[in-house]
């Protein structure tokens, strides 16, 4: 089969191309005319419109592109940026798939578990609803702009994921390196503890865990709509933390603040990404059949980071 991938150079769309491929299927990356380094595909600037011809005749299409979240301050700048990035680009997507001829069968879009802002000690399924703030509002408008899609008949599925274990990016990426260098992380120098209390929930997942899942809503799934991708068994950032320092192999008892955090990268920034609570479960994908590989945040993270 063939698929087109948006956002293929990035953590998660890159290994989904490889990912794909090592199952036996053709793959076409959807990419920006300026990327640093060039890369075959099929071109496109947003926000100029894509050209429906050039989207039809693919099974399937993966969207993973928009700009990171977590990287700077939440200006009002950076904040249209992202949103530009990840609702705008998704709409025109979906646009141009709605109206190829022949359509592709299914879009798996990315998403993110700040759909449910701040959820407490509740279990969150897919069918809890929308939190407050930026990051929820953020997320729905980017659901919602995959509409054009599913209205044409198209399944379309939302990645509502949660944090990926890599350190080669994402949030756990930030967590380990927030000056840059790996080396500057507190937690590898056995400075760093649980992040304001520690009881806040993090909901994760693994890395080869998030492909595998990706790669079923692609290719084995009749799913659509939003599917959490976390594992079953979402921890406080307690158990999270503990679990980096048993991976590196360094002390966690340094607590870490909430003002400290709201001072360094910022006060809404600070509440969407680290100091909310969101107890997530996969709920459909589970019912779905699919099985996880990595169930243990231990073993998950030595192998993420260890």
């Amino acid at each position: 089969m063939r698929f087109l991938i948006a956002g293929s150079t990035g953590l998660i769309g890159s290994a989904l191309v490889e990912g794909l491929r090592s199952e036996g299927h053709e793959v076409v990356r959807l990419v920006r005319p300026q990327t640093d380094a060039p890369v075959d595909g099929i071109q496109w600037s947003p926000p100029d419109r894509l050209d429906p011809e050039l989207v039809g005749g693919f099974d399937g299409v993966a969207n993973f592109t928009g700009r990171s979240i977590g990287e700077r301050r939440w200006s009002e700048r950076e904040q249209r940026l992202v949103w530009e990035s990840r609702v705008d680009t998704t709409r025109l997507l979906a646009e141009a798939i709605a109206t190829a001829d022949p359509q592709p069968r299914v879009l798996v879009n990315a998403s993110a578990v700040g759909y449910y802002g701040d959820g407490g000690d509740s279990v969150l399924t897919e069918g809890s609803p929308k939190g407050e703030g930026f990051l929820a509002a953020l997320v729905a408008a980017w659901e919602e702009a995959t509409r054009p899609a599913s209205a044409a008949g198209i399944r379309v599925a939302m990645t509502r994921s949660g944090i990926v274990l890599s350190e080669q990016g994402g949030a756990l990426g930030k967590l380990l390196a927030p000056f840059g260098p790996r080396w500057l992380s507190p937690y590898r120098w056995g400075l760093g503890g649980p992040v304001a209390g520690g009881d806040s929930y993090w909901s994760w997942i693994s890395f080869d865990d998030e492909i595998s899942a990706i790669l079923h809503l692609l290719l084995r799934s009749d799913l659509e709509g939003p599917v959490n991708l976390t594992a079953p068994d979402p921890v406080t950032n307690r158990v999270f933390i503990r679990a980096v320092g048993r991976a590196l192999r360094r002390p966690t008892f340094i607590p870490i603040p909430g003002w400290a955090v709201r001072i360094a990268i910022g006060g809404e920034l600070a509440e969407a990404v680290v100091l909310q609570s969101q107890r997530a479960i996969p709920e459909r994908l589970v019912a779905d059949g699919f099985r996880f590989q990595d169930t243990s945040i231990d073993e998950a993270m030595k192998d993420a980071i260890g």
